[in-house]
């Protein structure tokens, strides 16, 4: 099991999200490959700064966080290399799971390799969330998260009975 994160780079970890709000925000309008280099960079110098390998892997899948809902909306060849470096970073709970469901979807149209790896992602989510189900307070958010990224690749053309 990873060690938790120090104070000091829970503090650190408040600071990025702070700034990238604030990045984010003055770039709202900027083209994504703009975007990306801004989040690339504040990567960089947060990297720098956190001291454990948690911290710094932190870091990391919050930034591709960033830049998987920056590329959602393009090609799934964009998105792809994001979702990657998500997988091998690993996901931080159920629910960054389930964004990345609703953001593969959304960047799988009019790709047969993004449809097939969106329906894998959501076929290991409803696997996990049989084992581990979701809190009773969040299931309808989630079976609507679900319902809607199945519905952008074309698995609810089910005909239910």
């Amino acid at each position: 099991m990873p060690r938790p994160l120090n104070k000091d780079e829970e503090e650190r970890l408040g600071r990025l999200a702070q700034e990238w709000d604030r990045l984010y925000l003055s770039l709202r309008t900027a083209p994504v490959a703009k975007k990306i280099q801004a989040f690339r960079q504040l990567e960089k110098r947060f990297l720098k700064e956190m001291r454990t390998a948690a911290g710094k892997r932190q870091v990391q899948r919050r930034l591709t966080g960033a830049f998987l809902m920056e590329t959602c909306a393009g090609p799934w060849r964009r998105f792809s290399p994001y979702l990657r470096r998500m997988e091998r970073l690993g996901y931080s709970s159920m629910d960054d799971r389930l964004l990345v469901c609703g953001w593969a979807a959304q960047a799988a149209r009019g790709s047969p390799a993004g449809l097939r790896r969106t329906a894998a992602l959501i076929a290991d989510f409803e696997r996990r969330a049989r084992i581990k189900p979701p809190h009773p307070a969040a299931r309808e958010q989630v079976e609507f998260s679900l319902a809607r990224a199945k519905s952008l690749i074309g698995l609810d053309t089910e005909v239910a009975e």
